[in-house]
Protein backbone atom coordinates (compact mmCIF):
# COMPACT_ATOMS: atom_id res chain seq x y z
CA UNK A 1 0.00 0.00 0.00
CA UNK A 2 3.13 2.01 0.71
CA UNK A 3 4.03 1.54 -2.70
CA UNK A 4 0.87 2.41 -4.39
CA UNK A 5 0.30 5.58 -2.40
CA UNK A 6 3.87 7.23 -3.70
CA UNK A 7 2.73 6.15 -7.15
CA UNK A 8 -0.68 7.94 -6.68
CA UNK A 9 1.49 11.07 -5.05
CA UNK A 10 4.01 10.63 -8.00
CA UNK A 11 0.44 11.17 -10.71
CA UNK A 12 -0.83 13.77 -9.16
CA UNK A 13 3.00 15.99 -9.12
CA UNK A 14 3.19 15.06 -12.76
CA UNK A 15 -0.24 16.46 -13.46
CA UNK A 16 0.08 19.37 -12.04
CA UNK A 17 3.57 20.11 -13.45
CA UNK A 18 2.23 19.62 -16.66
CA UNK A 19 -0.84 21.82 -16.36
CA UNK A 20 1.37 24.62 -14.90
CA UNK A 21 4.35 24.24 -17.82
CA UNK A 22 1.81 23.95 -20.17
CA UNK A 23 0.48 27.57 -18.71
CA UNK A 24 3.74 29.17 -18.16
CA UNK A 25 4.20 28.68 -22.24
CA UNK A 26 1.38 28.19 -23.35
CA UNK A 27 -0.84 30.96 -21.49
CA UNK A 28 -3.26 31.01 -24.42
CA UNK A 29 -4.46 27.13 -23.90
CA UNK A 30 -5.94 27.65 -20.47
CA UNK A 31 -6.21 31.34 -20.46
CA UNK A 32 -9.76 31.91 -18.72
CA UNK A 33 -12.37 34.21 -20.06
CA UNK A 34 -12.00 37.79 -18.90
CA UNK A 35 -15.55 38.38 -18.77
CA UNK A 36 -16.10 38.70 -15.15
CA UNK A 37 -13.69 41.81 -15.14
CA UNK A 38 -15.78 43.12 -18.33
CA UNK A 39 -18.97 41.97 -16.50
CA UNK A 40 -18.40 43.77 -13.61
CA UNK A 41 -17.22 47.20 -15.33
CA UNK A 42 -21.07 46.84 -17.84
CA UNK A 43 -22.71 46.42 -14.52
CA UNK A 44 -21.58 49.77 -13.13
CA UNK A 45 -22.01 52.26 -15.71
CA UNK A 46 -25.00 53.66 -17.38
CA UNK A 47 -25.72 53.78 -21.41
CA UNK A 48 -24.46 57.74 -22.63
CA UNK A 49 -27.68 57.80 -24.74
CA UNK A 50 -28.45 61.43 -22.19
CA UNK A 51 -24.81 62.59 -23.00
CA UNK A 52 -25.53 62.69 -26.61
CA UNK A 53 -26.32 65.64 -28.93
CA UNK A 54 -29.29 66.10 -31.29
CA UNK A 55 -27.09 65.28 -34.30
CA UNK A 56 -25.14 62.48 -32.64
CA UNK A 57 -28.98 61.05 -31.29
CA UNK A 58 -30.37 61.22 -35.18
CA UNK A 59 -26.96 59.63 -36.54
CA UNK A 60 -27.62 56.30 -33.49
CA UNK A 61 -31.34 56.05 -34.77
CA UNK A 62 -30.27 55.66 -38.35
CA UNK A 63 -26.88 53.64 -37.57
CA UNK A 64 -27.29 50.75 -35.59
CA UNK A 65 -24.58 48.60 -36.78
CA UNK A 66 -21.19 49.80 -37.46
CA UNK A 67 -18.65 47.49 -39.08
CA UNK A 68 -15.31 46.74 -37.08
CA UNK A 69 -12.27 45.83 -38.61
CA UNK A 70 -9.70 43.87 -36.69
CA UNK A 71 -6.21 42.32 -37.11
CA UNK A 72 -6.43 38.65 -36.57
CA UNK A 73 -2.94 37.95 -35.76
CA UNK A 74 -2.51 40.76 -33.24
CA UNK A 75 -2.66 38.50 -29.93
CA UNK A 76 -3.41 39.86 -27.07
CA UNK A 77 -4.49 43.57 -28.10
CA UNK A 78 -7.26 41.71 -30.46
CA UNK A 79 -7.62 37.88 -32.63
CA UNK A 80 -10.23 35.68 -32.67
CA UNK A 81 -10.71 32.40 -29.94
CA UNK A 82 -11.11 28.58 -30.72
CA UNK A 83 -14.84 29.33 -30.98
CA UNK A 84 -14.37 32.27 -34.08
CA UNK A 85 -14.71 34.98 -31.43
CA UNK A 86 -13.08 38.40 -31.27
CA UNK A 87 -11.21 38.77 -28.31
CA UNK A 88 -8.09 40.19 -26.54
CA UNK A 89 -8.50 43.69 -24.82
CA UNK A 90 -9.69 45.34 -27.81
CA UNK A 91 -12.26 42.85 -27.69
CA UNK A 92 -13.13 43.92 -24.22
CA UNK A 93 -13.02 47.48 -25.06
CA UNK A 94 -15.82 46.66 -27.91
CA UNK A 95 -17.92 44.54 -25.52
CA UNK A 96 -17.72 48.07 -22.95
CA UNK A 97 -18.42 50.39 -26.25
CA UNK A 98 -21.81 47.64 -27.09
CA UNK A 99 -23.18 48.55 -23.68
CA UNK A 100 -22.13 52.24 -23.53
CA UNK A 101 -23.46 53.68 -26.97
CA UNK A 102 -26.30 50.41 -27.90
CA UNK A 103 -24.49 50.23 -31.19
CA UNK A 104 -24.14 46.57 -32.57
CA UNK A 105 -20.95 46.03 -33.47
CA UNK A 106 -20.05 43.36 -36.76
CA UNK A 107 -16.62 42.41 -36.89
CA UNK A 108 -15.25 41.62 -40.20
CA UNK A 109 -12.55 38.52 -40.07
CA UNK A 110 -9.99 39.09 -42.92
CA UNK A 111 -6.50 37.71 -43.79
CA UNK A 112 -4.04 39.53 -43.37
CA UNK A 113 -3.73 43.39 -41.74
CA UNK A 114 -3.17 44.91 -45.07
CA UNK A 115 -6.61 43.97 -46.38
CA UNK A 116 -8.67 45.33 -43.60
CA UNK A 117 -7.26 48.69 -44.09
CA UNK A 118 -7.98 48.64 -48.35
CA UNK A 119 -11.71 47.72 -47.19
CA UNK A 120 -11.53 50.79 -44.68
CA UNK A 121 -10.39 52.84 -47.44
CA UNK A 122 -13.58 51.81 -49.69
CA UNK A 123 -15.79 52.57 -46.77
CA UNK A 124 -16.38 49.11 -46.03
CA UNK A 125 -15.25 49.19 -42.48
CA UNK A 126 -16.21 52.01 -40.10
CA UNK A 127 -13.96 51.64 -36.98
CA UNK A 128 -10.90 49.77 -35.93
CA UNK A 129 -10.33 48.96 -31.92
CA UNK A 130 -6.83 48.80 -32.07
CA UNK A 131 -4.71 50.72 -33.94
CA UNK A 132 -1.89 53.42 -34.33
CA UNK A 133 -1.80 56.74 -35.64
CA UNK A 134 0.64 57.13 -38.57
CA UNK A 135 0.40 60.00 -41.15
CA UNK A 136 -0.70 57.86 -43.94
CA UNK A 137 -3.93 56.58 -41.29
CA UNK A 138 -4.60 59.97 -40.75
CA UNK A 139 -5.55 60.44 -44.36
CA UNK A 140 -8.56 58.53 -43.32
CA UNK A 141 -9.05 57.80 -39.94
CA UNK A 142 -9.49 60.18 -37.18
CA UNK A 143 -7.66 58.69 -33.45
CA UNK A 144 -9.13 58.95 -30.30
CA UNK A 145 -6.48 58.50 -27.03
CA UNK A 146 -4.41 55.34 -27.13
CA UNK A 147 -5.70 53.34 -24.21
CA UNK A 148 -2.22 51.25 -24.02
CA UNK A 149 1.43 51.97 -25.62
CA UNK A 150 3.68 49.52 -26.30
CA UNK A 151 8.13 49.86 -27.77
CA UNK A 152 9.23 47.86 -30.82
CA UNK A 153 12.11 45.43 -30.84
CA UNK A 154 14.50 45.00 -33.30
CA UNK A 155 15.02 41.14 -33.09
CA UNK A 156 18.37 39.44 -35.43
CA UNK A 157 19.46 36.03 -35.44
CA UNK A 158 20.90 34.43 -32.63
CA UNK A 159 24.62 34.20 -34.53
CA UNK A 160 24.53 37.82 -34.23
CA UNK A 161 25.96 38.88 -31.09
CA UNK A 162 25.33 42.71 -31.73
CA UNK A 163 23.75 44.83 -28.67
CA UNK A 164 22.17 47.90 -28.22
CA UNK A 165 21.23 47.96 -32.01
CA UNK A 166 19.31 51.00 -33.12
CA UNK A 167 17.22 51.47 -36.40
CA UNK A 168 20.23 53.96 -37.62
CA UNK A 169 22.33 51.42 -37.44
CA UNK A 170 20.31 49.52 -39.97
CA UNK A 171 20.59 51.82 -43.12
CA UNK A 172 21.17 50.13 -46.48
CA UNK A 173 20.17 46.83 -44.22
CA UNK A 174 17.12 44.61 -45.19
CA UNK A 175 14.58 45.13 -42.43
CA UNK A 176 11.51 42.92 -42.00
CA UNK A 177 7.97 44.09 -41.21
CA UNK A 178 4.31 43.63 -41.98
CA UNK A 179 2.90 44.95 -44.53
CA UNK A 180 0.78 48.57 -43.80
CA UNK A 181 1.53 48.08 -40.31
CA UNK A 182 2.85 50.95 -38.03
CA UNK A 183 6.61 50.02 -38.21
CA UNK A 184 6.64 50.10 -42.25
CA UNK A 185 5.23 53.81 -41.90
CA UNK A 186 7.42 54.99 -39.34
CA UNK A 187 10.42 53.38 -40.64
CA UNK A 188 10.09 54.64 -44.04
CA UNK A 189 9.54 58.16 -43.14
CA UNK A 190 11.74 58.34 -40.69
CA UNK A 191 14.98 55.66 -42.37
CA UNK A 192 14.27 55.95 -46.13
CA UNK A 193 17.79 54.27 -46.23
CA UNK A 194 16.65 51.15 -44.36
CA UNK A 195 15.64 48.27 -47.04
CA UNK A 196 11.97 47.07 -46.03
CA UNK A 197 10.63 43.85 -46.73
CA UNK A 198 7.33 43.38 -46.43
CA UNK A 199 5.71 40.53 -45.04
CA UNK A 200 1.51 39.60 -44.55
CA UNK A 201 2.43 38.85 -41.08
CA UNK A 202 4.43 38.56 -37.74
CA UNK A 203 5.47 35.32 -38.31
CA UNK A 204 6.09 35.69 -41.84
CA UNK A 205 8.36 38.20 -41.20
CA UNK A 206 10.52 36.32 -38.19
CA UNK A 207 10.94 33.89 -40.78
CA UNK A 208 12.20 36.29 -43.76
CA UNK A 209 15.17 36.50 -40.93
CA UNK A 210 15.54 33.15 -39.88
CA UNK A 211 15.86 31.78 -44.38
CA UNK A 212 18.24 34.61 -44.31
CA UNK A 213 15.62 37.22 -46.64
CA UNK A 214 16.31 39.99 -43.93
CA UNK A 215 18.80 40.93 -41.67
CA UNK A 216 16.65 42.48 -38.98
CA UNK A 217 12.50 42.48 -37.81
CA UNK A 218 10.79 44.65 -36.29
CA UNK A 219 7.76 44.65 -34.51
CA UNK A 220 5.85 45.62 -31.04
CA UNK A 221 7.17 43.22 -28.15
CA UNK A 222 4.07 41.82 -27.36
CA UNK A 223 3.60 40.05 -31.22
CA UNK A 224 6.86 39.23 -31.21
CA UNK A 225 6.55 36.89 -28.20
CA UNK A 226 3.42 35.47 -28.80
CA UNK A 227 4.49 34.43 -32.49
CA UNK A 228 7.39 33.32 -30.79
CA UNK A 229 5.07 30.80 -28.42
CA UNK A 230 3.05 30.28 -31.30
CA UNK A 231 5.45 29.24 -34.05
CA UNK A 232 8.55 28.22 -32.08
CA UNK A 233 10.60 30.42 -33.64
CA UNK A 234 13.98 30.27 -31.04
CA UNK A 235 16.07 31.21 -33.61
CA UNK A 236 15.92 35.14 -33.08
CA UNK A 237 17.23 37.18 -30.16
CA UNK A 238 16.02 41.02 -29.16
CA UNK A 239 19.32 43.67 -29.44
CA UNK A 240 17.15 46.54 -29.72
CA UNK A 241 13.38 48.75 -28.47
CA UNK A 242 12.38 51.53 -30.35
CA UNK A 243 9.53 53.54 -28.33
CA UNK A 244 6.64 54.14 -30.15
CA UNK A 245 5.39 57.58 -31.09
CA UNK A 246 1.56 56.37 -30.75
CA UNK A 247 0.00 53.52 -28.81
CA UNK A 248 -2.93 51.92 -29.37
CA UNK A 249 -6.83 52.59 -29.59
CA UNK A 250 -9.95 52.91 -31.36
CA UNK A 251 -10.26 55.03 -34.66
CA UNK A 252 -13.31 56.01 -36.87
CA UNK A 253 -13.33 56.89 -40.49
CA UNK A 254 -12.83 60.44 -41.14
CA UNK A 255 -16.64 60.44 -42.85
CA UNK A 256 -18.22 59.32 -39.85
CA UNK A 257 -17.52 62.35 -37.21
CA UNK A 258 -21.04 61.43 -35.14
CA UNK A 259 -19.47 58.21 -34.63
CA UNK A 260 -16.46 59.25 -33.71
CA UNK A 261 -18.05 62.00 -31.31
CA UNK A 262 -20.34 58.82 -29.82
CA UNK A 263 -17.49 56.49 -29.22
CA UNK A 264 -15.22 59.52 -27.70
CA UNK A 265 -17.95 60.25 -24.89
CA UNK A 266 -18.24 56.67 -24.39
CA UNK A 267 -14.69 56.15 -23.73
CA UNK A 268 -14.58 58.65 -21.58
CA UNK A 269 -16.81 56.53 -18.96
CA UNK A 270 -14.01 54.47 -18.62
CA UNK A 271 -11.70 55.42 -16.02
CA UNK A 272 -7.95 55.25 -15.68
CA UNK A 273 -7.72 52.64 -13.39
CA UNK A 274 -10.46 50.69 -15.49
CA UNK A 275 -8.38 50.84 -18.63
CA UNK A 276 -4.88 49.62 -16.57
CA UNK A 277 -6.75 46.75 -14.79
CA UNK A 278 -7.83 45.32 -18.86
CA UNK A 279 -4.52 45.91 -20.03
CA UNK A 280 -2.67 43.98 -17.33
CA UNK A 281 -5.21 41.01 -17.80
CA UNK A 282 -3.94 41.00 -21.49
CA UNK A 283 -0.54 42.15 -21.39
CA UNK A 284 1.09 40.57 -18.69
CA UNK A 285 -0.04 36.85 -19.63
CA UNK A 286 1.51 37.41 -23.16
CA UNK A 287 5.25 37.04 -22.24
CA UNK A 288 6.82 33.79 -23.11
CA UNK A 289 9.40 31.86 -20.52
CA UNK A 290 13.18 32.28 -21.17
CA UNK A 291 14.64 29.14 -22.75
CA UNK A 292 16.75 28.50 -19.72
CA UNK A 293 13.19 28.18 -17.74
CA UNK A 294 11.87 26.30 -20.34
CA UNK A 295 14.83 23.99 -20.05
CA UNK A 296 14.85 23.63 -16.68
CA UNK A 297 10.81 22.57 -16.83
CA UNK A 298 11.78 19.75 -19.45
CA UNK A 299 14.56 18.73 -17.61
CA UNK A 300 12.67 18.07 -14.08
CA UNK A 301 9.34 17.01 -16.25
CA UNK A 302 11.33 14.17 -17.66
CA UNK A 303 13.26 13.40 -14.84
CA UNK A 304 10.07 13.04 -12.56
CA UNK A 305 8.38 11.18 -15.42
CA UNK A 306 11.37 8.65 -15.46
CA UNK A 307 10.65 8.46 -11.84
CA UNK A 308 7.70 7.94 -12.13
CA UNK A 309 7.72 4.93 -14.32
CA UNK A 310 10.54 3.04 -12.65
CA UNK A 311 7.88 3.03 -9.17
CA UNK A 312 5.22 1.71 -11.08
CA UNK A 313 7.23 -0.82 -12.72
CA UNK A 314 8.39 -1.31 -8.95
CA UNK A 315 5.42 -1.35 -8.01
CA UNK A 316 4.29 -3.87 -10.19
CA UNK A 317 6.66 -6.54 -9.38
CA UNK A 318 6.04 -6.34 -5.79
CA UNK A 319 2.55 -6.77 -6.48
CA UNK A 320 3.22 -9.70 -8.94
CA UNK A 321 5.72 -11.26 -6.32
CA UNK A 322 3.17 -10.94 -3.46
CA UNK A 323 0.88 -12.80 -5.93
CA UNK A 324 3.19 -15.73 -6.59
CA UNK A 325 3.99 -15.81 -2.72
CA UNK A 326 -0.28 -16.20 -1.84
CA UNK A 327 -0.79 -18.56 -4.69
CA UNK A 328 2.49 -20.96 -3.45
CA UNK A 329 1.05 -20.56 -0.07
CA UNK A 330 -2.18 -21.43 -1.50
CA UNK A 331 -0.51 -24.86 -2.62
CA UNK A 332 0.97 -25.78 0.36
CA UNK A 333 -2.04 -25.15 2.57
CA UNK A 334 -3.64 -28.02 0.08
CA UNK A 335 -1.22 -29.97 0.47
CA UNK A 336 -0.49 -30.20 3.84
Amino acid sequence: MRVLGLVILGVFILCAEVFLGVQSFFPQALQKQKSDLVQTMIENKKTIVDQLSEQELAWLAENKTVQVGVDPNFYPLETFNERGQYTGLGGDYLRLLAHLTGLNFTVQRQQDWATVEELAQLKRIDLFMAVAKSERREQYLTFAQPYVNMPGMIMVPRSNDVQNLTLQDLNGKKLAVVKNYYWEDYVSSKYPDIILVPARDTIEAMQMVTSGQADAVIDYEFNLNEKIQVAGIYQLHTVGQVPSEFGHGVAVRTDLPELYNIISVALDQITPQEKQALADSWLKKAKPVTDSKRLQWYFFFFTQATLLVLLIISYVKAYARKAAINKANEIRAKMA
